[in-house]
């Protein structure tokens, strides 16, 4: 796409399409036909690491989270051919993330994809907000650093060999913290909410749909480094706490935005929260719920990257898609989040009526978002169709949950944790867990025909409805406030200054030739490991 780019010949979105589906395809070509493991030796990259590529359970349902989303996404997009470019080798770095069988070239890899996608950012438009290059490369640095640890202690940094005596609490605390940050997992604004004030959201969702899996990728392989659980119960309820509080932190912004687009920047924050209080909880179902999760929020970033701000019936299927309501998998998947904290017991109890408290508010703020205005820094209506049906097809789904979870989750469970306390007494119709049966089709099924009576009965009146007034303001101490504005208008005395000043070599990573940064990174990679 670059070299033809550079001499004039632009290849279109057929190209850039073709790019994108090749790499989902291909992985599920290699995967469904074996269902088992795939590795891969392509030698010593020296000190100890080796160029290995694995494909398994894992890899499989994280690199179809990555790759269909953004397949979808580069195909309806118009983009420069310069666009095009960076974000099909932020899509391969994505992958190759997942792919490579150590922690040491994960964080290679990922690294690559997020200076990648800055430099996207910086293509699209260099005057729209955009998180700071050291807030994408944190975690990864972080997680480089596990690598070395591990590397250095136990002699090997791949995911199946590390020995569990090497992954002390230390060193899964590290690695804890780069998963949060690599995926912006905080109570607070992370950095894909910080991406909505954009004009374009092309650029923000393919970036979304490429790095924020990753972080939970890492919590997941943390599983199999540990052999099937964490180093320490209290690492499973910390990061089961952080959940349900960055779930709670994007409800309280959802139902205070001003705007439809506000709400929407948040969805992603609180479907990832809740998916990392099922994940963190430990336990098999809490995982498997937690995946199917993470794959909802997935499809709904792109459904919101391609709907626009209009109002319309598209924004209507969407908003209910959102707020999970029945028949939808996200209603369903958040109820066996919910469920998967009681049974894990103790204190995670208490953790799963915080998430329930939060999906209250959460659907207080998705009825609200019906009548919020448009954002001033919209822009036109793009792919409203495409996005009613990525809307429509989580809607639909929701009696398949037992059949997705099935297919999709239950192989990670069963490959990382063992034993599997989730099992399918008809496969694809329920969810037997230790102390609950969920009748999935049986009881979505008469849930989605009253849905498709009720639903197209609302018409587009209830986008006509005056917004409400938050539920909850918003607002701290002034004594609060004047001390942040303090703070954030503290500037270093230009004396005192780094020599190297990291916004102008962002500008000039951005500013740059693909071919190279394509030529730089390589030649990094090979200086690295000789």
């Amino acid at each position: 796409i670059a070299a033809l780019g550079s001499l004039g010949i632009t290849v279109g979105r057929i190209g850039v399409a073709a790019g994108a589906w090749a790499s989902a395809v291909s992985l599920a070509a290699i995967w469904i036909p074996l269902r088992s493991t795939q590795e891969l030796a392509l030698g010593q990259l020296g000190f100890g690491s080796s160029l290995d590529v694995r494909i398994d359970s894992v890899a499989f349902v994280f690199g179809l989270m990555i790759a269909i989303p953004a397949s979808i996404l580069l195909t309806l997009q118009r983009s420069s051919w310069q666009e095009s470019a960076i974000a099909m080798l932020a899509l391969t770095a994505a992958m190759a993330a997942i792919e490579v069988g150590g922690v040491v070239l994960t964080a290679v890899a990922g690294g690559t994809a997020a200076t990648l996608a800055l430099v996207l950012l910086e293509t699209e438009d260099p005057a729209a907000p955009r998180p700071s290059w050291a807030a994408l490369l944190a975690g990864w640095l972080a997680l480089a650093w596990v690598g070395v640890l591990l590397q250095i202690r136990g002699g090997t940094a791949v995911y199946a060999a590390v020995p569990i005596s090497t992954v002390t609490p230390a060193i899964f605390g590290l690695l804890g913290v780069s998963a949060l940050v690599v995926s912006g997992l905080f109570p607070w604004r992370g950095w894909p909410v910080r991406l909505s004030p954009r004009p374009k959201l092309d650029a923000a969702g393919v970036i979304i749909a490429t790095l924020f899996p990753l972080g939970f990728y890492l919590l997941v392989r943390a599983y199999e480094l540990g052999d099937g659980k964490y180093p320490h119960p209290a690492f499973n309820a910390t990061l089961a706490v952080i959940g349900v509080l960055v779930a709670f932190g994007a409800a309280l912004r959802a139902q205070a935005a001003p705007a439809r687009r506000e709400f929407f920047a948040q969805v992603v924050s609180a479907f990832g929260g809740i998916a990392l209080m099922s994940i963190g909880l430990g336990t098999p179902v809490g995982l498997v719920a937690g995946l199917v999760l993470l794959a909802t929020a997935a499809a709904l970033n792109t459904c919101v990257a391609l709907l626009g701000d209009g109002a319309n019936g598209a924004t209507l299927i969407a908003i209910a898609a959102c707020a999970g309501l029945p028949p939808g998998i996200a209603f369903g998947a958040l109820a066996l989040s919910i469920e998967s904290t009681f049974e894990a017991g103790d204190f995670l109890g208490f953790v799963g009526l915080s998430g329930i408290v939060t999906w209250a508010i959460w659907v207080v703020a998705s009825a609200r978002a019906a009548g919020l205005p448009a954002s001033e820094a919209s822009t036109a209506e793009r792919f409203p169709r495409a996005a009613a049906a990525i809307a429509l097809v989580t809607m639909l789904a929701g009696p398949a949950l037992a059949a997705f979870a099935y297919g999709f989750a239950d192989p990670v469970a069963a490959s990382v944790m063992q034993p599997v306390t989730v099992s399918f007494a008809t496969r694809f119709s329920e969810l037997v867990t230790t102390s609950t049966v969920l009748p999935a089709l049986t009881l979505f099924a008469p849930l989605l025909l009253i849905a498709l009576f009720a639903y197209p009965g609302l018409g587009l009146a209830a986008l006509e409805l005056q917004p409400r007034p938050p539920v909850i303001t918003l607002r701290g101490p002034d004594w609060w406030i004047r001390a942040r504005a303090v703070v954030m208008a503290a500037r270093m005395p230009e004396q005192y200054r780094s020599l190297v000043n990291f916004q102008e070599l962002e500008k000039a990573a951005a500013s740059g030739k693909p071919w190279l940064w394509i030529a730089t990174l390589a030649a990094l990679g090979f200086a690295v490991t000789r």
